[in-house]
């Protein structure tokens, strides 16, 4: 099901357009976590979703002054536009429900920091390595936990991206945005124009109509419509749903 919605060679297309240098070989694999890629590549990626769709390839100088404050080299960051702001915006809102909502890998932040974010865990086989790449509206911040002889393990759940990285991750942001430093101001999360909220069949995962039975409120792609429940088409159908017995064939 996953390569029918993302092909591996698309998935491999997508990452070199966010940045990701690390040869990546179209595997069908991709989908478990099979490519590998350096913490700063993948950071950057993820960087994407907050800057909405755009691109900024990271720099590790960003001016260079004499003694006297006179700019020598001053560097400024490659910009490019990679994927759509509705698009970005999805994967946001998507991330936030692993640090906002009950059993998301990521919760464990909200021990730290309160303020708007998303991320995604990440933990490799036998608990070799735990990942955590989070970002706010305003940072982007990624936390690795592993060692560099792979035939040692953590050899228990503490080796799991939620677990190992994610409060490192906490932590820094905290640390940032009480900094007065460094002063950031409250942002959300900015929603397009494009970007709209319908009610969802939970049954069918299609737009919902009065009879569904349980709805959920999801946000969509206005240019993706979502097709109309084809199940939940009467309020006879519900009653013959609910009541099995009554149905006549």
């Amino acid at each position: 099901m996953i390569q029918d919605i993302a092909p591996a060679k698309q998935v491999v297309d997508y990452a070199g357009r966010m940045g990701i240098k690390s040869l990546i070989k179209p595997y069908e694999s991709i989908a478990l976590g099979s490519a590998e890629v350096t913490p700063l590549e993948i950071t950057s990626a993820y960087g994407v979703f907050p800057n909405e769709g755009v691109l900024v390839e990271p720099i590790a100088i960003l001016k260079i002054e004499d003694k006297d404050g006179n700019v020598i080299e001053e560097n400024f960051p490659e910009k490019r536009e990679v994927l759509s702001k509705e698009t970005a915006y999805l994967m946001t809102n998507l991330m936030e429900g692993g640090v906002n909502e009950e059993g998301g890998t990521g919760r464990v932040i909200r021990s730290f920091f309160a303020l708007p974010a998303a991320g995604k865990t990440g933990t490799t086989n036998d608990y070799g390595d735990a990942w955590f790449i989070g970002f706010t509206p305003q940072l982007v911040a990624g936390a690795w936990v592993g060692f560099d002889d792979h035939m040692i393990k953590f050899g228990s759940a503490d080796g799991q991206g939620g677990r190992a990285a994610a409060p490192i991750f906490g932590r820094f942001m905290q640390y940032a945005y009480e900094d007065p430093e460094i002063h950031l101001p409250l942002e959300y999360f900015r929603q397009p124009e494009g970007i709209v909220t319908d009610s969802i069949c939970v049954e069918t995962n299609e737009k919902a109509r009065e009879f569904c039975p349980e709805k959920v409120a999801e946000i969509f792609n206005v240019r993706y419509p979502v097709g109309l429940c084809d199940v939940h088409t009467s309020p006879r159908w519900r009653e013959e749903k609910q009541n099995p017995s009554k149905i006549s064939w």
